[in-house]
C-alpha cells in the first residue's frame, strides 16, 4: 500500500469540444475533467500491454514514480513516457527518457523520440517526477496533433504530427536564445521542468520550472528560483514569470511538483499551484501571465493553518463546468496521509457571497478530482449539475489514527453540499458522499485490521460519460468498471501482481480502448466488435448493437417464445477476434431477464458444427452479468478470420412460470488471449 509516510520520501467541462474524440494530456483535457463522450469497449481483453521504464524503482516492493497520463491521438496513435537505464563511468544511470508511440490497434511502434530531459526529482532520491509531456494543435479547426515534450535545461522538444511516422523535432527555450542555449547548455542543466504540460487551441503550451542550482547571471535574476512559462509550439514565442515577480508572498520558492496547470474553457486564464513558506492556487491570465488572483490553501480542519504541496503528489488543479477550481493538498499535520480536496470559485474565493465555506472533500492529497455529470448517477436527488470522483483511502495506519481501518474507496462527492458527510477524523463537515465503492480485494497483511483492502492507485480516473461508469486501477493488480447506476463493479482484468505504487492515471482512446498503468506497466485493454446481432428465437429485437461494444440506454430485447424447456428466448451476435488461434476465449454481456430464469451462453464450435453450452448461471429481473470462458481447445470456436459466433441465452422453466418474459442485452462482448 503505497502513502506518503513521513515529512522525508521514502521514500468538466471538455474543451470545447477540443479533444472530445481523444485524450490529450493529463486527465484527458486542459481543464483535467476526466469525461470521455464516445462509446467505449469493454474490459475484455489485454490488447497489448507495453512497459514504461525498463528498471522499476522499488523501494521495500513498492513503485516509487509518477508516470505521465497516456495519450491518444483523435487518429488512435497512443503516446507515451518511457525512461530507461544507461550505464555511465560503470554506474547506472537511470535519467533518461523518451517519448514512445504506438499504433492502438496493434501497439507496435509508430516512432520514438530520445531526449536529454533530466528528471526535477528521481529514484533514490525521492519519487521520481512526472515526464511532462502533452498533445497540441495549433488551432481549433486543426485535426493535427503535435507531440511537446520536457526536454534538457528546462527547454521544449516539439514534433509537430504525433500520427506521422516520420516528422522533424525542433528545441524551443523560453529563457534565452537558442544559440546561446546550445553554447551553454550544461550552464543550464540547473533548470528543469517540474510540472506537466498543458497546452491551449493555438498550441500555446504551458507549464512550470524551478532552478535547482546556480546558472548564467545573464537569466539568473529574470528566473528566480522557478516559474511560470507560456511557450508557442510553432513560433517559439516565450513568455515567463518568476514565482519572485508574483508579489503576495516573498516567501514562494516554485510551482508545485507534478502539478499540471488548469485552462480555462474560454482560454483566457490559468491556475497554477506554488510552493514556498505557504502554499498557494495562483489565477494568470494567458495574454501575458499576469497575476489576476490568488489564494491561500488551508487546512480546513485547522483554524489558521495551512495546507501542504509536497513533492510526492501528483494532485493538480481542475476545474468544474461552472468554472469552480479543486485542489488536492496533504494536511497540515501527518495523521495517516490525510489531505483535503479545497474548493475555489472563479475568482480563488472560498467563501460564497452569503459568507459560508464551499464544501470540501476528505482526503486528496495525491488525487485529481474528475468530473461526474449528475445525470448519470440515478441514485442523485440533489440539485447539482455535476459531482466530482476522487480517491478516499483510509490507510490501516493505528498508529497515526486509531479510526484506520483500511477501508480504502472511492467516492463520487457532491461539491455543493456538505449537509450531510463529515470527516472521519475531524468530524468537521465535508462533501456530502454520493456514491462509494469499497476496494474488491483484502490485503491480509495485517491482523488487526482483517477487513483491511487494497487501495485505489489512482490519481486521476477516465469517466465513460455514455456508460454511466469510471475506468479506474487497483494496487491489487486488476483494472476495473465502476458502474454508477448500480454503484457496482461490473467488469474487473487482471494485469499483475498485487503492487504498492504512486498513483496513476487512466484514459479512454476515440475508438473506446481503455489504457491503464499498473506496476510500470501500460496495458491497452478492450473487446471485440459485435460485427452483427441477430434475434434466433423471439419476436423482432429493440434497438441495435451492430456494430457497437456497448450499449447503455439502448437494451437489444426479444421477448421469449414457449418450448418443452419453458419459456425461451435467444440472442445471437457474430465477432471478428484479432486473434485466430486463442488460448482463451471469454465472453461478457449485461443482460435482463425474468426472476428464475437460467442465462446460457453458447459459442459455435467450428470443428463439430455446432453451438456447444460454455457456461450457465441463474438471472434475475434486473440487469446482471451474463459470463462465460473457454479455456480448453479455444481454437475450435474461432472460424475463418477470427470470426466468433455466440448465442445468449434465457429458460424459464415450468416449475417457475409459464408467463412469457422478455430477455435483454446491453452489451455483447468477446475477446481471446
Amino acid at each position: 500500500m503505497l502513502r506518503f509516510v513521513s515529512s522525508l520520501a521514502i521514500a468538466a467541462s471538455l474543451s470545447a469540444g477540443v479533444f472530445a474524440q481523444g485524450w490529450q494530456c493529463y486527465g484527458g483535457n486542459a481543464q483535467h475533467s476526466g469525461n470521455f463522450v464516445g462509446i467505449s469497449q469493454s474490459a475484455g481483453v489485454i490488447k497489448w500491454q507495453a512497459p514504461l521504464d525498463d528498471n522499476r524503482a522499488y523501494y521495500g516492493g513498492e513503485v516509487l514514480a509518477h508516470y505521465a497520463a497516456p495519450m491518444v491521438t483523435p487518429s488512435n496513435t497512443v503516446v507515451y513516457g518511457y525512461r530507461f537505464t544507461t550505464t555511465v563511468a560503470g554506474n547506472p544511470d537511470y535519467d533518461n527518457w523518451s517519448v514512445m508511440a504506438r499504433s492502438s490497434s496493434s501497439g507496435s511502434v509508430v516512432w520514438q523520440m530520445i531526449t536529454d530531459y533530466s528528471a526535477a526529482l528521481i529514484y533514490p532520491n525521492d519519487w521520481t517526477t512526472v515526464f511532462p509531456i502533452t498533445l497540441f494543435q495549433t488551432s481549433a479547426s486543426s485535426k493535427v496533433r503535435g507531440v511537446a515534450a520536457a526536454a534538457g535545461a528546462g527547454s521544449i522538444m516539439v514534433r509537430p504530427n504525433a500520427d506521422a511516422v516520420n516528422s522533424t523535432s525542433t528545441r524551443l527555450v523560453f529563457y534565452t536564445t537558442l544559440a546561446d542555449f546550445n553554447k551553454n547548455e550544461a550552464a543550464y542543466a540547473p533548470i528543469k521542468i517540474n510540472t506537466p504540460l498543458t497546452a491551449d487551441l493555438s498550441g500555446n503550451l504551458y507549464f512550470g520550472y524551478e532552478v535547482t542550482g546556480s546558472v548564467p547571471s545573464n537569466v539568473s535574476a529574470k528566473l528566480g528560483s522557478g516559474g511560470i512559462v507560456k511557450i508557442n509550439a510553432v513560433t517559439g514565442a516565450p513568455t515567463f514569470v518568476s514565482v519572485q515577480s508574483l508579489t503576495f508572498d516573498s516567501s514562494l520558492n516554485a510551482p508545485a511538483m507534478n502539478a499540471a496547470p488548469a485552462l480555462t474553457v474560454d482560454q483566457n486564464y490559468i491556475y497554477v499551484a506554488l510552493t514556498g513558506g505557504n502554499p498557494w492556487l495562483v489565477k494568470l491570465a494567458t495574454k501575458n501571465l499576469s497575476e489576476v488572483a490568488h489564494a491561500q490553501l488551508f487546512d480546513p480542519s485547522i483554524p489558521g493553518a495551512n495546507s501542504i504541496l509536497i513533492n510526492e503528489s501528483s494532485a493538480s488543479p481542475m476545474i468544474g463546468p461552472d468554472g469552480h477550481v479543486f485542489m488536492g493538498v496533504f494536511g497540515n499535520q501527518w495523521r495517516e496521509s490525510h489531505g483535503w480536496m479545497l474548493q475555489f470559485d472563479g475568482n480563488l474565493n472560498q467563501m460564497t457571497s452569503n459568507n459560508t465555506r464551499l464544501p470540501v472533500g476528505a482526503f486528496g492529497w495525491d488525487d485529481t478530482a474528475v468530473v461526474v455529470p449528475s445525470k448519470i448517477v440515478p441514485s442523485y436527488t440533489g440539485k447539482a449539475s455535476y459531482l466530482i470522483l476522487t480517491k478516499y483511502n483510509n490507510y490501516d495506519d493505528a498508529a497515526s489514527d486509531p479510526g484506520a481501518d483500511g477501508s480504502n474507496h472511492l467516492a463520487v462527492l457532491d461539491p455543493t453540499s456538505d449537509s450531510i458527510s463529515t470527516d472521519r477524523q475531524s468530524s468537521i463537515p465535508v462533501m456530502n458522499e454520493i456514491l462509494l465503492v469499497l476496494g474488491p480485494t483484502k490485503t491480509n497483511d495485517d491482523p488487526a485490521h482483517p477487513n483491511a483492502v487494497n487501495e485505489w492507485c489512482i490519481n486521476s480516473a477516465a469517466i465513460d460519460v455514455n456508460r454511466k461508469a469510471a475506468i479506474i486501477n487497483s494496487e491489487d493488480g486488476h483494472m476495473y468498471v465502476w458502474r454508477f447506476v448500480t454503484n457496482t463493479l461490473i467488469e474487473s482484468l487482471d494485469l499483475a501482481p498485487a503492487t504498492g505504487e504512486a498513483y496513476t492515471e487512466t484514459a479512454i482512446g476515440p475508438d473506446g480502448q481503455l489504457y491503464v498503468i499498473n506496476n510500470t506497466l501500460l496495458f491497452a485493454i478492450g473487446c471485440n466488435r459485435a460485427t452483427g446481432v441477430s434475434v434466433v428465437q423471439g419476436s423482432a429485437g429493440l434497438g441495435s448493437i451492430e456494430d457497437l461494444w456497448y450499449v447503455d440506454n439502448s437494451m437489444y430485447a426479444t421477448d421469449s417464445v414457449s418450448t418443452t424447456a419453458g419459456q425461451s428466448a435467444l440472442i445471437e451476435a457474430d465477432f471478428t477476434l484479432s486473434s485466430a488461434l486463442p488460448s482463451v476465449l471469454s465472453v461478457s454481456s449485461y443482460v435482463s431477464a425474468a426472476k428464475g430464469a437460467v442465462g446460457t451462453v453458447y459459442a459455435y464450435n467450428y470443428t463439430t458444427k455446432n453451438f456447444v453450452n460454455i457456461g450457465t448461471q441463474a438471472l434475475s429481473a434486473t440487469t446482471g452479468p451474463l459470463s462465460a470462458s473457454v479455456t480448453v481447445n479455444a481454437s475450435q470456436f474461432v472460424g475463418p478470420g477470427g470470426k466468433v459466433r455466440i448465442r445468449l441465452g434465457a429458460v424459464l422453466p415450468p416449475s417457475v412460470s409459464s408467463t412469457p418474459f422478455k430477455f435483454a442485452t446491453d452489451s455483447a462482448t468477446c475477446g481471446a488471449s
